[in-house]
């Protein structure tokens, strides 16, 4: 059995994390790191890998295969594409790039020398997006025409590169590019408009909050937001069908699901005191119309990323995470970053 081995570039927190706590099947194994760092290069040793204070000493390894990229955000497309002209088969951490003219470039380079590109996604196994997949799937809710996704927190951005622009930090790099991944893989529709508001709460150039509206062609919308001054949080997620709604209250999976059981409803002409006051449009559905259920099981697999990397170098499978899916991706963010400068909807087809 042949024995793939890889390289890190960028040996911080990611990529000490890819070697040490992802699992992998048994013929693939990272050789290699790189790092600026002298501490990170010590660890790196210390961790049983080869240590490269310069990206080209690694790149010229001849025995590695495939390089992983985990460094600060502006530095993935020129090291991606070094790699990538090297005859390495590349994984980036995202965003794989800061633009999507930048990861196209990755894509044709790849595309000239056959070799693999893919964008680590790894939130497409928290169990939270694996249950509202598995909800909207099973036809439970009915047609599903709104999606909204939150992550939020208090704390504000980590005081490191990632508070800084130039540096591609900022919370749409950050948790947005994991979060719009999952929300274009929840429908089949296309991308038609995109509105995104942001803040910047710290001292700091990038955003630290954001709003991002996506509107679909077929009638769906979605919410992706952002918060990291939140002391009381929305639910991670909210979705609305036409047969039922489900929330997911937090990481612990806290939530539920309602859904008709009776779609008749009785409007009476005399307004009847409810718990909305004075409203017929708004008074609660009779309890016997509609069921409360626990959110469903789901099982994340955490062997599916490198798992599928194998297969894909010998062959035998495409990526999981395909090029033309992370080109969605960072088409969306180019478009977010445009429609919050200039303050509008921006229509696409995407």
């Amino acid at each position: 059995m042949a024995v793939h081995q890889l390289g890190i570039i960028g040996y911080g927190g990611m990529g000490s994390y890819h070697h040490k706590k992802m699992p992998k099947p048994d013929n693939l194994r990272y050789v290699a790191a790189c790092d600026s760092s002298p501490a990170r290069r010590e660890l790196a040793k210390a961790d049983g890998l080869i240590a490269y204070e310069n990206p080209n000493d690694l790149l010229n390894d001849p025995t590695v295969e495939a390089v992983l990229i985990a460094t600060p955000n502006h530095l993935h497309f020129p090291l991606a594409m070094a790699a990538l002209e090297r005859e390495k088969h590349v994984i980036c951490e995202k965003p794989a790039t800061l633009t999507a003219a930048e990861f196209k470039q990755l894509m044709d380079a790849a595309r000239e020398r056959n070799l693999l590109l893919t964008c680590h996604q790894n939130r497409r196994m928290d169990k939270d997006f694996l249950v509202i997949q598995k909800l909207i799937q099973s036809g439970e809710l009915g047609e599903v025409f709104r999606l909204e996704s939150r992550v939020e927190g208090s704390r504000g951005i980590a005081d490191t590169w990632r508070r800084k622009k130039e540096f591609g930090g900022g919370m749409l790099y950050d948790w947005g590019a994991h979060l719009i991944d999952q929300i274009l893989l929840l429908t089949p529709g296309k991308v038609t408009s995109v509105f995104m508001r942001q803040q910047h709460l710290i001292d700091s150039d990038a955003d630290d909050n954001f709003r991002l509206e996506l509107e679909f062609d077929t009638g769906l919308s979605a919410l992706v937001e952002i918060g990291t001054c939140n002391f009381i949080m929305h639910p991670l997620w909210y979705v609305l069908g036409r047969k039922g709604s489900a929330q997911i209250d937090y990481w612990d999976l806290s939530g539920k699901v309602v859904t008709l059981t009776n779609e008749t409803i009785c409007w009476e002409d005399e307004i009847k005191p409810n718990i909305a006051g004075p409203s017929i449009t708004m008074a609660p559905r009779a309890e016997d119309t509609v069921a409360v259920k626990p959110l469903p099981e789901a099982k994340p697999d955490d062997t599916f990323f490198y798992r599928n990397f194998v297969q894909a170098l010998e062959g035998a499978e495409p990526l999981c995470v395909d090029p033309a899916q992370t080109l969605r991706v960072m088409q969306i963010i180019d478009l977010a970053f445009a429609s919050a400068e200039q303050n509008q909807v921006l229509q696409c087809k995407i």
